[in-house]
């Protein structure tokens, strides 16, 4: 039998989002028997009384039920922060274990969240290319999925990190230290490339790097494309994220309907790629998603002529395997 994988869910001051999630969870068919770390951040040295109470909530409603078979719950005794928080809590128990399931306090799952995660990292644990799994796709108004698409994941050169996975061998492989960032970012051609997963990627690298962001999982994708590595990513999400409302630190100014999804078309069954490759439909859906800047208008009209002629369009994302 293929082992159940660990969860990490990793907390501060959120009480009523951290017991949805809870609740959640618990409602997984996997949760009965599944071990669960909960590591909740220290406060901050400015923390208010408010904060404080808050606080207080979360280590009660974390300590308040069995929402697995096995709770391990950790409170630290200072304020970590949001990038060596989950750096230092999801390494601590990957030491212990070869792959996990991560959660943070804001992300509610299907039910059948566990088992998704849990059969495809199994599936994909020899898949060296394949750096994380993750549990939330963009809504389908967003980035549409073929109706003739005969797989239930696609290949992703971004990560989506509301609610995924990873192994100890690839997230062992990141080096946290920011000091590569500056040169990284002097080659117009390697950030072209890492841009190719969405052209917001080398700006959020460049926040990380002046500090005018404290978050993990920038780096984390950054090797993902370091090492030529993917995202599995599920065609119909098994996650939301009910933090869009101004509560957390990098959730501010978004509408939560934008991102939402169906959880109820979740399939029980899964079926995974054997090849990894880009879906060229997925592929351009995606680009069109992740790109703000989206082509100009010329190369629209151009694939438009050449669409209206019988061919294919010229200026599209191409396609690669992964290997």
């Amino acid at each position: 039998m293929n082992p159940l994988h660990p969860i990490v869910l990793l907390a501060y001051n959120r009480p009523q989002h951290t017991e949805q999630v809870l609740v959640a969870l618990q409602n997984n068919e996997l949760a009965n028997l599944s071990t669960l770390y909960v590591y909740i951040d220290g406060l901050k040295v400015n923390a208010t009384e408010e904060d404080r109470a808050k606080h207080d909530a979360v280590i009660a409603i974390v300590n308040k039920e069995k929402w697995c078979a096995e709770v391990n719950v950790h409170v630290s005794d200072f304020n970590r922060g949001c990038r060596l928080g989950p750096i230092y809590s999801i390494s601590q128990v990957l030491s212990k274990y070869d792959a996990a399931i991560i959660l943070e306090d804001d992300i509610i799952t299907s039910p059948l969240f566990l088992q998704y995660m849990n059969a495809a990292l199994n599936y994909y644990i020899n898949y060296k290319t394949v750096f994380s799994i993750s549990g939330y796709n963009l809504p389908p108004h967003k980035l549409p999925i073929p109706e003739d698409y005969n797989y239930d994941v696609y290949v992703s050169l971004r990560q989506q990190n509301w609610g995924w996975g990873t192994w100890h061998d690839r997230w062992t492989q990141v080096d946290w230290d920011k000091s590569f960032i500056s040169r990284f970012l002097l080659n117009k051609i390697q950030v072209e490339a890492f841009n190719r997963g969405g052209n917001d990627l080398s700006k959020m690298l460049a926040e990380e790097f002046n500090g005018d962001s404290d978050a993990w999982d920038i780096q984390f994708s950054f090797f993902h494309f370091k090492y030529r590595g993917v995202s599995i990513i599920p065609c119909h999400s098994f996650t939301n994220n009910i933090g869009l409302d101004n509560s957390g630190t990098h959730t501010i100014d978004k509408k939560s309907g934008d991102y939402e999804n169906n959880l109820s078309l979740c399939n029980k069954e899964f079926v995974f790629l054997d090849t990894l490759y880009d879906d060229k439909r997925i592929l351009n859906a995606f680009y069109s998603a992740y790109y703000p800047h989206k082509r100009p208008l010329w190369k629209k009209m151009i694939n438009y002529i050449s669409r209206m002629i019988g061919f294919n369009n010229v200026f599209v994302v191409k396609k690669k395997i992964y290997v």
